[in-house]
Formats: structure tokens, C-alpha cells, sequence
């Protein structure tokens, strides 16, 4: 009978001490694995509003759909708020840390005793298309008609009062403006007839199209220096909150990369956050606030500032007297600029 190879005593002490490479490894893995639990673990909790389920809010999105702020230390809270006015009294109420919307709301909340500032807005042009009911062949057409927008401030009038003073019409005066509540609400009354034109942003302008609408103008000819897709914060965060901040924005800009180097994803983002399955409507939402218009540093812009305020002073003028410089604040970005370009 053969027996096999008794292994010798060497043999036996190297197999002995065989597993410690192997334990070292494993102990190495696990550790990895509970500092990076630890590290999600104790990813800052921050509550962030959006104000409508428009295309300018893709970058946001994805961002959160690609875990992107949860990896740069941010355990974000996406929550749904129908209106900038009421997502800026859920934050000054501390019911959420960040608002993400346009920079009127800042110029509002100031005006009425508020302290919010700016630190990123990823568009600096305002977005959106001016219908009118098929009848209606020029905007100069429109006085005595009504146009719809949401509500009175939100960035739908601020396109029509825009529009109408740009073509010699006075608004109120010569073309009433009627609060409808939103945008599905203006295309419901240009149906029934009730307003003959209105704002109306993608996804939605397809729709608008498909019922017949005329698409008088378009962003590219409306031509409005707007900021919008801002990071809204209360002033004192900017100084307490500045690190977390600075995740935040670390992110957008890496959700902004990460939507151009793959547009599927983002498509994807919109679908879900619209409701929409439409190849087209996902292809034309994509490439206007996507490819178009949206900046990859978001930077919040003075002009874009600057035409808010005018069009709040024609209504109050003590708008004129707020401190532009103490409405927003790009030091943040400016800081993760440098960090950059060091490595």
C-alpha cells in the first residue's frame, strides 16, 4: 500500500504559518469596508428642496440618483415643494437646509427682513418658451388678452412682464396677468381659452406643441440673463455650514460631469423625477438643460442678479437698496477651484 507524503516538520510549520498573509488581508478588507460604513454613517444629513419637476433641475438629480453627494460626504434629502415662496419659509423655519431654486427667491426673502444667500446656480439664462393659442401670431397681438403664470413673482410672470415690455406692452395695463398655479394649469387655460399665452418650460413645451400651441419664442430669442438652479442657504450657513457646503457643490459639479459623459443616466434622472418615458421629451430636456445651458462650475451670475432686481424694482423700490454682494457668495466654488488645480 502507498501512503502519501507525510509532510515534514518544516512543511507543517509553514502551513502553520500559512494563513497569516491571508488573515492580514482579510482584516485589511474588513477594516476598509467598516471605514467606509463609518464614513457613510456620519455623511452630513442635509434637507434640500426643489420647486418643480422641470429639466433645470436635472444636474440635482443626478447627482442623487448616482449616490455622488452621499460619496462626497452629503447624505441628501431630496423634498418636493411646489413653490419657492414656500420652500423659502421651510428654510428660514429650519424645516430644510438648502433650497434649490431661482434667485428671485433670495431677492424676495431680503427684501422682507430675510438673510439668504447664493453659493452656486447652475444657470445663468433663463429657460423656457412663450406660447400663445394658435390664433395669436405676434406677442404684440396680445393686448387686451391674458397671459397665465404660476404666481405672481415666480419665474413664469417674470418671463411675461419680460416679453410684454420687451415687444412695447405694458403688463396689467395692456395684458392682464392671471394667477393660474402652475404650468400645467396655464396650458389647461390656453385649452379652455381662459389666457391666450403663457411660459412653458420642458419637459412641457412638447406637450404645448402636440396641442396645437404656438411657440412664439423660444430661450434662445427670449435672451434673459436669469439665474436660476441656485443653492439657497440661510447666511449664517455659509459660515457654520461651510465644509458641508463645499461637499455639496463638490458633487453637483461631478453630477454635472458624470451627465455629460453619460447621457443615458441623466435621461434616465428626468424620467423619473417627471413621469416621463418619451424618447423625445427625454432627448430635447437633456440637451437644453444639459449640453445647452447648464454651467459645469456653477457660479452665481451678476447679470443674471442684476436683470432679477430690476424686474422686483418696477414693483418695490426698495429693492434697489439691497446689498447685491450680500445675496450670494462664489468664495465657495472659488476655494474648490484652487483645491483642484493643486493636485
Amino acid at each position: 500500500m502507498i501512503y502519501p507524503n507525510r509532510p515534514t516538520k518544516r512543511k507543517v510549520i509553514r502551513m502553520k504559518l500559512s494563513p497569516k498573509p491571508q488573515l492580514f488581508l482579510t482584516v485589511s478588507v474588513l477594516l476598509m469596508i467598516l471605514f467606509a460604513s463609518a464614513k457613510a454613517l456620519h455623511a452630513q444629513k442635509l434637507r434640500v428642496a426643489y420647486t418643480a419637476f422641470a429639466g433645470t433641475f436635472t444636474i440635482l438629480w443626478v447627482g442623487k440618483e448616482a449616490g455622488l453627494y452621499k460619496k462626497h460626504g452629503v447624505d441628501m434629502e431630496l423634498l418636493f415643494i411646489g413653490s419657492s415662496t414656500t420652500a423659502v419659509n421651510a428654510l428660514l423655519a429650519g424645516d430644510v437646509d438648502i433650497v434649490y431654486s431661482a434667485a428671485g427667491a433670495v431677492v424676495d426673502a431680503n427684501l422682507a427682513g430675510g438673510d439668504l444667500m447664493m453659493v452656486g446656480c447652475q444657470y445663468d439664462t433663463g429657460q423656457t418658451s412663450f406660447f400663445t393659442t394658435a390664433p395669436i401670431t405676434s406677442v404684440t397681438a396680445l393686448k387686451g388678452k391674458a397671459v397665465g403664470v404660476s404666481r405672481f413673482g415666480a419665474f413664469s410672470d417674470f418671463v411675461a412682464r419680460h416679453v410684454l415690455k420687451k415687444n412695447g406692452l405694458q403688463p396689467i395695463k395692456d395684458v392682464a396677468l392671471l394667477q393660474l398655479g402652475g404650468t400645467r394649469e396655464i396650458i389647461a387655460s390656453m385649452q379652455k381659452n381662459l389666457v391666450q399665452g403663457g411660459s412653458i418650460s420642458l419637459p412641457l413645451t412638447l406637450q404645448a406643441r402636440q396641442l396645437g400651441f404656438r411657440e412664439l419664442l423660444t430661450t434662445e430669442t427670449i435672451a434673459l440673463p436669469f439665474d436660476y438652479g441656485c443653492f439657497i442657504v440661510k447666511g449664517s450657513q455659509v459660515r457654520a455650514k461651510r465644509e458641508d457646503l463645499k461637499k455639496v457643490l463638490r458633487a453637483t459639479i461631478a453630477a454635472y460631469d458624470l451627465a455629460i459623459q453619460e447621457p443615458a443616466i441623466a435621461k434616465k434622472a428626468i424620467g423619473k423625477y417627471t413621469r416621463t418615458s418619451d424618447n423625445e421629451t427625454l432627448d430635447a430636456t437633456y440637451k437644453e438643460n444639459v449640453k445647452d445651458y447648464a454651467l459645469r462650475v456653477p457660479y452665481v451670475s451678476l447679470t443674471g442678479l442684476t436683470s432679477i432686481i430690476d424686474f422686483h424694482a418696477a414693483g418695490s423700490a426698495a429693492v434697489k437698496k439691497l446689498a447685491l454682494e450680500k445675496m450670494f457668495d462664489n468664495s465657495l466654488l472659488q476655494e474648490i477651484q484652487k483645491e483642484q488645480l493643486g493636485k
